[in-house]
């Protein structure tokens, strides 16, 4: 098919000044009986609260009869005929929500996805404060089709308990609402993108001359020493220990302080467990490989960390006769071949498949080496899932399946993990970068590690720092959190966690995982700005509450590679949102993100937001400036290259991007039936129309105008496009200040361009 290019504007640029408060529609106070008269209000298990700054708010309650749904609000707004109506929330940024969700809904209809759809929900909180001692504003955009014609309509606000993501039973998804939600405080419609609020309405300060938090101290690490060896002493007296166990305890054996340092116990453990694996493979082979990500990888690991012992007893015979050398080798080798027939795209599981393919190929070679692959090849897949050559995809008997051509690559060239678009906790990937890295390498022998992935793996640290921000953690002390309201795969994700280099709350990864393994010294001052807003042991002993056999293995290395990190000089520089730093845009055009931060404002944008399917013309922004926090979805303008097929949303209220776990009957989405445009895919890519894919909506060029700023962005290799700038008193190229003047500015090949307009 011939490449036609669309230009599609699907709404107009405004042309506000950066400061002036929106013009709204229709405002409705929740609580204010006046207000809600006016607007035909009617409530079910709800309570009027004195929240913050002494404003009247309304919260929803749980209902005991109800397993689904909690309280809910109906009310009547005036809406604009013709345009683009936007409604917009107020909440106390103080409130955590107690995990529960609000869902908007516009003529008893459902606006957005309960998970991870385009549209979002109106509110997933989690238990943390986003936005302490000051307001926040929620924006959602409400379906033309609805208001188009109209003075009015109706709208809901409903409440529900928080979803389990992974359940596949309704029990084990929808969690039931035990608590109250946050407080609503007010609703407004309006036609901008960007809501600015009346200066009139009370905003709360940003908190003056803040402390580090004093505690806890350095007497966690004799915490942490007591957790770990009390669950290696447990592992130790058990029999039958999974492969995950025997991991734990070959990684204790050379940790000095441990219960079990240089225990020769263990070794015959990881000798008896690869026994009992083999009898589990002889008895139903699958069962030790078929569905796994990681097949027989820890077993292996564990294995490699004893290779002269348990060479000395390869050759003895097992029960069949043969020996273990013989039999090992069998169930490796169809470990290997499953892992590398069954590749995953997504970078974080591709990592985590190809790292212990790799594990299982590397045991392979030293104990049955005619049966490995060479090394070269396993060390290939490592470098495709480190994004440093193309991804090729699973072996096929007639080569690499490439689904997606030979040059596709999981990270971009910025360095950032392309999942589709930019992904916030699930594009934390430094901790399996980190275990990629060592694993080319002799234990703790830095030198024969290998230097490519290494520099692949800081490339990534650097450009996942400019998603830290400052904010305060739950007791209102300085600290950074990580960004990932813009985030493909995040849910219930703001705030975001505390973190500066890499995550350190999750079970999979420590504060300084890097940064010990590296010593890189922008790793290094990262860990060092953590450690001075004494975040450092908090974190750490937020993870101790987590009492899984993950958390067990990562807290063990903690002590040691705090000792390392400590002993290192102060380096220079701190993480570039940080208070005090330059203007900084980063922006990646290959995942269609941007982060800016312009004095004390910062604003993150994902203008290639969700779309999955289609051109959604939709960008998802989170703003923040001292005295207000706003998330909002919004329109924006998209040029794309047509493919001539169209892609009709289907009724779907739930998984947007699966017809799974439809367990809310019933309930109907605004959405249903709307027609987009599908974007040209590159020839030589399998595609269907209706299917997933990451070029299916992705833009060519993108123009989002929010506030007073104004982003172009060239997602193209090989074409520039014209920015229209827009009337104002002057408008600034940012971040260098200077005054643009004319009409258009011309937007390069894969660059950014961002305007303040004042």
């Amino acid at each position: 098919m011939k490449k036609k290019l669309v230009i599609c504007f699907f709404i107009c640029l405004t042309t506000l000044t950066a400061f002036s408060q929106t013009k709204v529609v229709d405002e409705i106070i929740f609580g204010n009986v006046s207000s809600e008269k006016k607007h035909h209000f009617s409530e079910k298990a709800s309570e009027v609260i004195t929240g913050g700054l002494n404003e009247v708010a309304r919260r929803l309650l749980p209902i005991n009869s109800e397993r689904v749904e909690g309280g809910n609000v109906t009310f009547r707004m005036e809406v604009d005929p013709v345009k683009q109506n936007y409604f917009t929330v107020r909440f106390w940024g103080s409130d955590s929500g107690n995990s529960n969700i609000l869902i908007l809904f516009c003529e008893g209809k459902q606006i957005g996805y309960r998970h991870l759809g385009d549209y979002d929900m109106l509110d997933i909180a989690n238990e943390d404060a986003p936005f302490p001692g000051r307001f926040t504003y929620t924006t959602l955009p409400l379906p033309l089709k609805m208001t188009q014609g109209k003075k009015e309509i109706e709208l809901s606000i409903r409440s529900t308990g928080t979803i389990g993501r992974y359940g596949e039973t309704f029990d084990k998804y929808q969690k039931p609402m035990v608590e109250p939600t946050k407080a609503i405080y007010k609703g407004y419609i309006h036609t901008e993108e960007c809501f600015t609020p009346s200066k009139k309405e009370k905003q709360g300060t940003e908190p003056l001359e803040l402390q580090p938090r004093t505690v806890p101290g350095e007497e966690v690490l004799e915490e942490v020493k007591q957790h770990v060896n009390k669950e290696l002493d447990r592992l130790l007296a058990k029999d039958n220990l999974s492969q995950d166990e025997l991991w734990v305890l070959s990684s204790a054996y050379r940790i000095t302080w441990t219960n079990v340092y240089k225990d020769a116990l263990i070794i015959k453990k990881v000798i008896d467990g690869a026994d009992k694996y083999y009898e589990r493979f002889q008895k139903e082979p699958k069962s030790v490989y078929v569905g796994s990500w990681v097949t027989t990888g820890p077993l292996c690991i564990a294995i490699y960390q004893f290779i002269p012992e348990i060479s000395k007893v390869l050759d003895k015979e097992m029960p069949n006769g043969k020996t273990r050398r013989e039999n090992w080798g069998e169930m490796f080798e169809k470990c290997v071949d499953y892992a590398k027939t069954h590749r995953r795209q997504y970078t974080n599981q591709s990592m985590i498949v190809d790292l212990h393919l790799y594990s299982v190929n590397r045991v392979l070679a030293i104990i049955n080496p005619e049966k490995a692959l060479p090394m070269y090849q396993t060390l290939r897949y490592l470098y495709e899932s480190m994004g440093m050559v193309p991804w090729l995809g699973s072996e096929m008997p007639d080569g690499p399946a490439m689904p997606l051509k030979d040059d596709y690559f999981q990270l971009t060239g910025k360095g950032l993990s392309k999942e589709l678009g930019y992904v916030g906790g699930y594009g934390e990937i430094l901790n399996w970068m980190t275990l990629i890295y060592e694993i080319t390498g002799e234990r703790g022998i830095v030198d024969t590690r290998d230097p490519l992935i290494r520099a692949q793996l800081l490339k990534n640290m650097k450009a996942r720092s400019y998603f830290r921000y400052p904010a305060l953690d739950n007791e209102g002390f300085p600290a950074m959190r990580a960004e990932a309201v813009v985030g493909w795969r995040d849910h219930g994700s703001y705030p975001g966690n505390i973190l500066y280099g890499e995550k350190g709350f999750t079970r999979e990864t420590t504060p300084t995982m890097a940064t010990a393994s590296t010593l890189d010294s922008d790793a290094i001052a990262f860990v060092q700005q953590m450690m001075e807003d004494n975040q450092y042991f908090a974190v750490v002993k937020e993870k101790m509450k987590d009492l899984s056999l993950n958390s067990t293995q990562i807290l063990m290395r903690i002590p040691d590679e705090y000792e390392l990190v400590k002993k290192q000089p102060r380096q220079e520089g701190k993480l570039p949102m940080s208070k005090g730093m330059p203007d900084v845009l980063f922006a990646d055009e290959e995942v269609g993100v941007v982060a800016l931060k312009n004095d004390d404002e910062i604003l993150y944008a994902s203008l290639y937001w969700r779309a999955n399917y289609a051109v959604n013309f939709l960008a998802r922004v989170h703003y923040i400036t001292p005295e207000i926090d706003r998330v909002a979805t919004v329109f924006q303008d998209i040029k794309y290259t047509d493919s001539g097929f169209k892609y009709i949303r289907p009724e779907r209220i739930n998984l947007f991007f699966s017809d799974g776990r439809d367990f809310y009957p019933g309930i109907q989405s605004a959405h249903t039936g709307e027609e987009l445009p599908i974007a040209k895919v590159p020839d030589g890519i399998r595609y269907e129309p209706g299917k997933e894919n990451v070029y299916a909506g992705k833009g060519d060029f993108y123009t989002l105008r929010y506030g007073k700023y104004l982003i172009g962005m060239n997602c193209t290799k090989n074409r520039t496009f014209d920015l229209e700038i827009p009337k104002a008193k002057q408008i600034l190229s940012f971040p260098s200040k200077e005054l643009v003047k004319g009409k258009t500015l011309l937007v390069k090949p894969m660059t950014t361009v961002v305007l303040i307009v004042e």
